[in-house]
């Protein structure tokens, strides 16, 4: 069979296909996302300390999410392989019940602490009940599109993101520009668009038979136990990933300007890890699956682990040409002294990819206490480095504590998950 053979077999497989699908629904949404921004970074539309509002509210989003979910989303990832659908079912049902108390208890939080929100980071009181909602409304949606990856349906996950997307920017679009709602159009569009597709995979769970099971206590206890790493786990994911922002605001005292400059080139950047959760979709319920087999082949495993790599390397490359003229063409010019953060930003990001790779071993097998310990020292890592650096440099330093906190985060995560890689290169000597 000649290499063009081969390539046309592999453009024709239905993994193909599959890969296909999820990145470009991942693309198409960041794609328009980004078209948009020539008119979501107009000061005539939404001023640079407004986008700065908008980058803490998606922020205070992240660091929820932790608390809400619970590991409920990495559990289900595995567990769907594990259990037999009627306990599966009586599973999904009482990680809705937790969250949704999390949920209820969240906005009670916020509203006692409204003043506090309000004077540090300029929050209005409609966040106190907007955020924790609109993550509960994630929540959901994570939960549907994953049960979608894991029975194979990538045509269901593909409308259901695009009703998604075109509801969310294009209600957004109209909101901002023709009603002048500045950014409450922008948040309403994400609220319409979650609840839109909240509905839609409330039909599909149904449909499926994953819902109206029984809280089971059993299920509560095992998930707390579960749910300390994974929050541990997500809180390092946030502060890694999210917790410049914050510092940025509290060491600058502009309005949430330079929030919104920097956060304008972290969006960038973040196309990386767009790509990455396409490939993830696709490669992580394939690692799963291979590892509840009776006898896992690694050789697969470190075959996914090439691909992603190779992908992930170019797609970097890709993201830090064209930014250049993306930034010349589109985004207002009260933005262009962020453009040098997206080239450490874009380092920092590829490396987070890797190390999220890894952590699908962990997540798989649970294990509790590994997960526990590496999700603190990121913890201590990551704020040492951002208040050092940030109060050194202040946006230019919040870039440098990205790269470096993901780079010390790498290393730390290899030594925590060295029994499961070494096997990629057991399985080479023996393929040898």
């Amino acid at each position: 069979m000649t290499i063009v053979d081969k390539f046309t077999g592999f453009l024709k497989s239905p993994d193909t296909r599959s890969i296909g699908i999820y990145a470009f629904t991942n693309f198409f949404a960041k794609g328009v996302s980004f078209l948009l921004l020539f008119v979501f970074t107009n000061p005539l539309y939404i001023s640079p300390g407004e986008n700065g509002l908008l980058s803490l509210f998606s922020t205070s989003m992240l660091f929820l999410m932790p608390f809400l979910s619970m590991g409920i989303i990495q559990s289900t990832g595995a567990d769907f392989f594990k259990m037999p659908k009627t306990e599966f079912r009586d599973f999904f049902t009482t990680g809705f019940a937790m969250s949704l108390t999390v949920m209820i208890l969240a906005m009670a939080g916020l509203f006692l602490f409204r003043e506090q929100l309000q004077q540090q980071y300029g929050f209005p009181l409609m966040f106190c009940w907007l955020i924790p909602l609109i993550t509960f409304l994630t929540f959901c949606n994570e939960q549907f599109l994953g049960l979608v990856r894991n029975n194979h349906e990538p045509n269901v996950y593909f409308k259901a993101n695009m009703y998604k997307i075109f509801l969310e920017l294009g209600l957004s679009f109209v909101l901002v520009v023709f009603c002048a709602w500045r950014w409450q159009g922008r948040v309403a569009g994400i609220l319409a668009a979650y609840s839109v597709v909240g509905f839609y995979g409330y039909w599909y769970l149904r449909k499926m038979g994953y819902l109206f099971g029984r809280i089971k206590k059993e299920y509560i206890r095992n998930e707390l136990v579960y749910a300390v790493p994974i929050i541990a786990m997500q809180i390092s994911i946030f502060c890694m990933g999210s917790s410049d922002r914050f510092f940025l605001s509290g060491l600058t005292n502009d309005n949430n300007v330079t929030v919104g400059v920097y956060s304008i080139a972290a969006t960038f950047a973040s196309i990386i890890i767009v790509l990455s959760s396409a490939l993830i979709q696709y490669i992580f319920p394939k690692i799963y699956k291979e590892l509840s087999s009776e006898h896992t082949d690694y050789t697969v495993i470190r075959k996914m682990f090439k691909l992603y790599m190779g992908i992930m390397l170019a797609g970097a490359l890709a993201v830090m040409i064209f930014t250049p003229l993306a930034y010349r063409y589109f985004i207002n010019e009260k933005y262009h002294p962020a453009l040098s953060y997206v080239f450490i930003l874009c380092a920092g990001y590829f490396i987070w990819t890797m190390v999220y790779f890894f952590y699908s071993f962990l997540l798989y097998y649970k294990e509790k206490r590994k997960i526990l310990l590496l999700s603190v020292c990121c913890i201590a890592i990551s704020i040492s480095f951002n208040y050092f650096f940030t109060a050194q440099w202040g946006a230019r330093g919040a870039a440098l504590a990205n790269v470096s906190t993901y780079s010390v985060a790498l290393l730390f995560t290899l030594l925590f998950t060295q029994k499961y890689w070494r096997q990629f290169s057991k399985s080479t000597k023996q393929k040898l």
